[in-house]
C-alpha cells in the first residue's frame, strides 16, 4: 500500500478551530495545545504523580484478567504492565462497541492512539501506553446494532442485529444469543462479496464470540485479534474492579451537583459566545450520572436541595443515601457524556485523548465538569481520518479520468457520463414535453375560464397528472439507457459507492468487512499509525496496490 496525507477540515466548526486556530479556542480547552511537545511534557509531569502505586497496581490487577479473557497479545499485556511504572502515562481513545467493529473509524481511532503513544514514548522518554476505552455503558442500541457493507454489485447492504434489548439496557449487561450471532454471520456470508480471506475472516469473527458475551465483549475480542502486534490495551469501564476505583467521582458528582450545573452554565455560554452551537443539548437537572438497575441505566437528576431522583421512576433519596449506595455498590452508577472523560482521567494517567470531531467539540463543555472535580482537560487530538482506495477503484478512476480532487465530497459521476453518452438530448426532449404540457393546459384554462374558477383548478390537476406521467417515462427511459451502457456506469458507481457510501464518507459508513475479506486481518497492520501531532487534522488517502 501507499498513501498520501493532507490536512483537511472536518466540517465541525469547533473541532476545526481547535485544529487550525487553537489560540482562538484555547480558553475552552484549558490551554492544552496539542501541537506542541511542551504541552505533553508538562502534562506528563503534572499527572503521573497523581496516581499512587496502590492505584496503579489495582488498575493493572483489574485489567489483566480482562485482557487474558479477550485473548490479548503478549504485547498488550506487556504494555499494561508498564502502567505500574510511576512515570507511565496513557494515550486514550475509545468508541462504542459496534457490530463487526462498526464504521471504519473505530479502527482508525485505535491506530491513532498507537501511533501517538509510540512517538511520545520516544520523545518524552517515558512509557506511554495506548488504551482503547470500549463504551460498554452506552444504552443506545440503535447506534451499534448494524453494519454497512458493499455487496458484489456495489449495493449498500445493512447487516442488522435480529432483535433489540429492552429500553435503557446497557450494552455491557446484555448477553447476546447464539442464534442471533449466527444469524448476522450468515448474513455477512450472504452479502459480502467473495474474497481470498472471506471464510477465514468470518470464522475469526464467529470464533471471537463466546456464550454469555455481550456485544462489548465480542467487540473487544475482535479488536484484540486485529491489533495483536500493536500492544493496544482494551479497557472496559464497566468491569466491577474498575468501577471500585472511581468511587470518588461518583461521590463528588452527587455532592457538588449544583456547582457542576453552575459551571456548565458558564461553559455553554463560552461556547455560544464563539458563535457555535454546543455539541450536547443542555439539561439543567441532569446530575451527569445514571443510576443502574438490573442492567438498565436511568438519568439521575436533581430533586430539590440535597436530593437526587431517578428520572421517570419517582425514586428520590437524599444525596447522602445515594453516596452510601455508591460506596457499597459503585457499579450501580454510570457517567453521562460530559462526566465520562472525568471518570477516564481519575482511572488513567491520561496524557492525551484522541477523538473524533464531535468529541473534541463536547470536551469544551466537559471542561466545566473537570474543574469541579479538581482536574483540567487533557490535550485533545483529532483522530486520523482515512479513505481507502481499492485497486479496482483506482483502475476505474484512471480509465474514466476521475481525479481524486473531485472526490472530496459526495459526487455524482453517473449523470455527467449519461450526458456525454447522449442522454442529454433525451432529457431536452422530455423537458420540451413538460413545457408543452404546461402551456397547453394554461391556454385551455384561459380560453374557457368564463365557465368558472373551477376550470383553472381542473386544468392544473390534469397538467400535474401528465407531468407525473412524464416523470415516470423519464425514469423508465433512463433505466433503459443505463442498461445499454451498464458496464461503464457500473464502473463509475463502483467509485462512488466505495468512496462515498450512501453519500457518507467511507470511514463513517462502511465496516471493515469489505477490506478484511480481501486482505485478511493483516490489512490493519499495513495501515499508517498516525503520530504526527504537530499536524493535527491529517486525512490519509490510502491506495491498495494489490492486483485483483
Amino acid at each position: 500500500m501507499k498513501w498520501t496525507a493532507r490536512i483537511e477540515p472536518t466540517g465541525n466548526e469547533l473541532a476545526d478551530l481547535h485544529t487550525t486556530a487553537f489560540d482562538r479556542v484555547a480558553h475552552l480547552y484549558d490551554g492544552q495545545d496539542p501541537h506542541k511537545l511542551e504541552t505533553y511534557e508538562a502534562r506528563a509531569n503534572r499527572i503521573a504523580p497523581l496516581f499512587t502505586q496502590e492505584h496503579r497496581a489495582a488498575l493493572v490487577a483489574a485489567l489483566r484478567p480482562h485482557l487474558e479473557a479477550i485473548g490479548a497479545s503478549g504485547a498488550a499485556l506487556d504494555r499494561l504492565e508498564q502502567l505500574r511504572d510511576a512515570r507511565a502515562v496513557a494515550v486514550v481513545t475509545g468508541q462504542q462497541a459496534g457490530l463487526f467493529t462498526g464504521p471504519l473509524y473505530a479502527i482508525y481511532k485505535a491506530l491513532s492512539a498507537v501511533g501517538l503513544a509510540e512517538r511520545l514514548t520516544r520523545e518524552l522518554q517515558r512509557p506511554v501506553v495506548p488504551i482503547f476505552w470500549v463504551a460498554s455503558e452506552d444504552h443506545d442500541w440503535a447506534e451499534v446494532n448494524h453494519a454497512y457493507v458493499l455487496d458484489a454489485q456495489d449495493g449498500v447492504q445493512r447487516i442488522q442485529w435480529p432483535r433489540d434489548p429492552q429500553a435503557h439496557q446497557m450494552v455491557y449487561h446484555h448477553a447476546l444469543l447464539q442464534e442471533d450471532v449466527d444469524a448476522v454471520i450468515q448474513e455477512a456470508y450472504r452479502v459480502v462479496p467473495e474474497g481470498p480471506m472471506k471464510s477465514e475472516v468470518l470464522r475469526m469473527f464467529r470464533a471471537a464470540w463466546t456464550a454469555g458475551d455481550s456485544l462489548s465483549m465480542w467487540f473487544a475480542r475482535v479488536m484484540a485479534e486485529l491489533f495483536q502486534s500493536f500492544g493496544l490495551v482494551m479497557l472496559d469501564p464497566c468491569l466491577p474492579a474498575l468501577r471500585a476505583l472511581v468511587r470518588p467521582v461518583w461521590r463528588t458528582a452527587m455532592e457538588r451537583v449544583d456547582d457542576v450545573q453552575a459551571a456548565l452554565e458558564a461553559a455553554y455560554a463560552d461556547v455560544q459566545a464563539m458563535g457555535v452551537e454546543p455539541a450536547v443539548v443542555r439539561d439543567r437537572e441532569n446530575a451527569t450520572l445514571f443510576y443502574v438497575q438490573d442492567g438498565k441505566r436511568f438519568v439521575l437528576e436533581t430533586d430539590g436541595p440535597g436530593r437526587l431522583r431517578v428520572r421517570g421512576a419517582g425514586l428520590s433519596k437524599p444525596v447522602e443515601v445515594w453516596q452510601q449506595i455508591a460506596e457499597e455498590s459503585p457499579d450501580a452508577f454510570s457517567s453521562n457524556v460530559l462526566l465520562r472523560p472525568v471518570v477516564q482521567d481519575f482511572l488513567l494517567p491520561t496524557l492525551a485523548y484522541v477523538g473524533g470531531p464531535a468529541e473534541i467539540a463536547y470536551h469544551a463543555l466537559s471542561r466545566a465538569v473537570f474543574h469541579v472535580h479538581g482536574r483540567e482537560l487533557p490535550p485533545l487530538l483529532l483522530r486520523q481520518r482515512m479513505t481507502w482506495y481499492p485497486a479496482s477503484v483506482l483502475r476505474n478512476m484512471a480509465k474514466w479520468h476521475v481525479d481524486a480532487a473531485r472526490l472530496t465530497g459526495p459526487t455524482d459521476l453517473v449523470s455527467p457520463r449519461l450526458k456525454d453518452l447522449g442522454f442529454a438530448s433525451i432529457q431536452a426532449e422530455l423537458e420540451r414535453m413538460r413545457e408543452e404540457t404546461v402551456r397547453r393546459w394554461d391556454d385551455f384554462a384561459a380560453r374557457i375560464g368564463e365557465l368558472g374558477p373551477q376550470v383553472r383548478t381542473m386544468a392544473t390537476a390534469q397538467a400535474d397528472r401528465e407531468l407525473a406521467g412524464i416523470r415516470k417515462l423519464e425514469s423508465k427511459v433512463r433505466r433503459l439507457f443505463e442498461q445499454r451502457h451498464e458496464a461503464a456506469l457500473q464502473q463509475l458507481r463502483h467509485i462512488e459507492r466505495w468512496l462515498w457510501t450512501d453519500g457518507h464518507a467511507q470511514e463513517r459508513r462502511l465496516s471493515p468487512l469489505n477490506m478484511l475479506v480481501r486482505h485478511g486481518v493483516e490489512w490493519v497492520a499495513q495501515l499508517p499509525a498516525w503520530g504526527d501531532y504537530p499536524n493535527v487534522g491529517t486525512f490519509y488517502h490510502v491506495e491498495d496496490g494489490q492486483a485483483e
